[in-house]
C-alpha cells in the first residue's frame, strides 16, 4: 500500500509539474488533439460550462473541491480537422461497414447518433459494490466532437449522479466502446437499476471496436489495447499515463485529499481512451473500405479475418479478394485454414481447376490435420467430377 501511495504521489508531482510549466508558456507543439484549447470543469448545472481554458496538459482539471459539489462536469470540444478522421463523421453510416465495426443491433444512421463512451470505475471486476465514478461520453455535432466527462465527488450522491447521466445518454440509441460489451455496459446498467431503478437503451446498437480491432491487429501487434494501438496504429503513443491498475485507489485518495491534482491523470486517461476509440474506429473503417476497394491488408491474418466478415456480409467479390491475398501472403498454416473457403470462391466464379490446384498442391505437402485432408480430399474428388462432366458436355 505504501508503494502505491508513492507511485500516485509520483504521478500527482509530476502533473503538478507540467501545469506549472504549461503555465509558464513551456512546451511545444503536440499532435494530441486534447492538449488543444479547451473547456475547463465546472460544477453540474453551472451556467459557464463551456468557456475556454488556456492551453495545458490538463485544460479541463477540476477546480473544484470534492466536497463542494455532488459531480462536476468536463466539457471539450475538437475539430474534426484535429482528429485527422477520414470516414467517420463523413457523411451517413455504412450498414455494411458497420458490421464490420462490432455492430450488435440495428445500425445507426448517422455518425451523429452515435456515442462513443469510456468509463472510469472503483473496481476492475465489476459487480453491485462498483461504481461508476467517471465517464467520458462524446458526440459529433456541428463540425466538431463534443467530449463530457461526467465526475462523481461524492459516492453518497450517487444516485443524482447517474439520474444526470441518464439525461446525457437517453437522446442516443447507439454506442460505440472499447470491450464495453462485456465491461462498461453491463456495469452501468447495474449502476442504473440499483440507484433508478431503471434500464438503459444506448446499446440498442452496440459498435465494440475490440473485435474488429483484434481481427485486424493482433496477429502483428500481439496486444490490442488502446495505448498499444495509440503507438503502432495512431503513431501517436502516450508520453505519461496512469496505470489502470491505480486508477481506483487515485481515486479515493482523491475523495480524502480533494486535491485536483490527482484526479487530473485520470482525467486525462479517460479522454484519451474516448478520442483513441474514435480515431481507431476511422482506422477499422479505412481498411475495409480500402479492401473493398481490392486493396486488401498486407498482413495475411488481417486479410483472412476480413474476408470472413465480408463472407457473412454477402460481399463475395472483397470476401474472395482479401481470401487472395491472405492465401499467397500467408504461411502455410494460414493456407490450410483458409484452403477450402478459398476454393468455394474459385469455384463459384468457375476456376474450378485453380481450386483443385490449389487443394492438391496442400495435400503433396504433407499439411494439415487427419480431419482437414479428409475434407480436402472429398472436395477435389467432387471438383474432379465436376470437371469431367463438364468436359463430356463440351465435347458433345
Amino acid at each position: 500500500m505504501n508503494d502505491l501511495r508513492a507511485r500516485i504521489a509520483a504521478i500527482v508531482e509530476r502533473d503538478r509539474a507540467r501545469v506549472g510549466a504549461g503555465a509558464r508558456g513551456a512546451g511545444g507543439p503536440d499532435r494530441n488533439p486534447l492538449n488543444a484549447a479547451g473547456s475547463p470543469s465546472s460544477p453540474a448545472g453551472d451556467p459557464s460550462a463551456g468557456r475556454s481554458a488556456p492551453r495545458g496538459p490538463y485544460p479541463w482539471s477540476p477546480t473544484v473541491r470534492a466536497a463542494s459539489v455532488p459531480f462536476a462536469i468536463h466539457e471539450r470540444r475538437i475539430p474534426l480537422g484535429e482528429l485527422g478522421l477520414e470516414i467517420v463523421a463523413r457523411g451517413a453510416v455504412d450498414p455494411l461497414l458497420a458490421a464490420h465495426l462490432g455492430l450488435k443491433g440495428e445500425p445507426p444512421r448517422r455518425w451523429e447518433d452515435i456515442l462513443f463512451l469510456d468509463t472510469e470505475t472503483t473496481g476492475l471486476s465489476g459487480g453491485t459494490g462498483t461504481y461508476v465514478f467517471l465517464i467520458g461520453v462524446a458526440h459529433f455535432a456541428d463540425g466538431e466532437l463534443i467530449l463530457r466527462q461526467h465526475l462523481l465527488h461524492d459516492v453518497a450522491a450517487e444516485r443524482e449522479f447517474i439520474r444526470h447521466l441518464q439525461g446525457e445518454i437517453e437522446p442516443f440509441r447507439a454506442c460505440a466502446s472499447y470491450n464495453g460489451k462485456t465491461f462498461d455496459l453491463p456495469l452501468l446498467r447495474t449502476r442504473f437499476v440499483m440507484t433508478l431503478r431503471a434500464d438503459i437503451t444506448v446499446d440498442d446498437s452496440h459498435l465494440d471496436l475490440l473485435h474488429p480491432a483484434r481481427r485486424l491487429w493482433r496477429d502483428r501487434f500481439g496486444s490490442t489495447t488502446l495505448r498499444q494501438l495509440e503507438e503502432s496504429v495512431l503513431d501517436d503513443g502516450r508520453t505519461a499515463d496512469i496505470p489502470g491498475s491505480l486508477i481506483p485507489d487515485a481515486y479515493f485518495f482523491y475523495l480524502r485529499k480533494g486535491d485536483p491534482a490527482i484526479i487530473a491523470p485520470v482525467l486525462e486517461h479517460n479522454a484519451r481512451d474516448v478520442i483513441s476509440l474514435v480515431r481507431i474506429t476511422d482506422r477499422v473503417a479505412r481498411a475495409v473500405l480500402l479492401a473493398r476497394g481490392g486493396r486488401a491488408p498486407d498482413h495475411a491474418p488481417a486479410a483472412f479475418a476480413l474476408a470472413r466478415v465480408f463472407e457473412r456480409n454477402g460481399e463475395v467479390d472483397a470476401a474472395f479478394a482479401c481470401y487472395e491475398s491472405a492465401y499467397y501472403d500467408g504461411d502455410n498454416e494460414l493456407r490450410v485454414r483458409l484452403a477450402l473457403s478459398f476454393a468455394r470462391h474459385l469455384e463459384r466464379r468457375d476456376e474450378s481447376q485453380r481450386a483443385v490446384r490449389l487443394i492438391e498442391t496442400l495435400l503433396e505437402l504433407g499439411l494439415g490435420s487427419g480431419r482437414w485432408r479428409e475434407q480436402a480430399e472429398s472436395r477435389v474428388r467432387r471438383l474432379n467430377k465436376l470437371l469431367w462432366r463438364r468436359g463430356l458436355a463440351t465435347a458433345s
